[in-house]
């Protein structure tokens, strides 16, 4: 089994033929380099994802070799607005 910083980890991943990213538990990497994951059963709550709980998630299944892991939001950088000076609320003249 191949230590990587994936496993063990629930994540979102794109699958090919699908539009929306998807939760998955990674079980394992295979020696080949592909991955094992579960997918978390109908009517489990998000937030209730982390604990990995075995009755939680579906049995193990593998990734296809062309799949994504999503960038999450809120480990990125976060963007400024910039302030448009031009735009000051200004008082009108009677």
């Amino acid at each position: 089994m191949i230590n990587d910083k994936y496993v063990g980890k629930v994540l979102m991943v794109q699958l090919p033929n699908n539009v929306r990213p998807r939760f998955r538990w990674i079980v394992t990497k295979r020696d080949d380099g592909r991955y094992i994951a579960r997918a978390p059963k109908i009517g489990v709550l998000v937030r209730d994802l982390d604990k990995k709980l075995d009755k939680d998630y579906n049995s193990e299944q593998l990734l296809p070799k062309n799949f994504l892991f999503w960038k999450s939001l809120s480990k990125g950088t976060k963007s400024k607005r910039k302030k448009n000076k031009l735009k000051k609320s200004k008082t009108k003249k009677r």
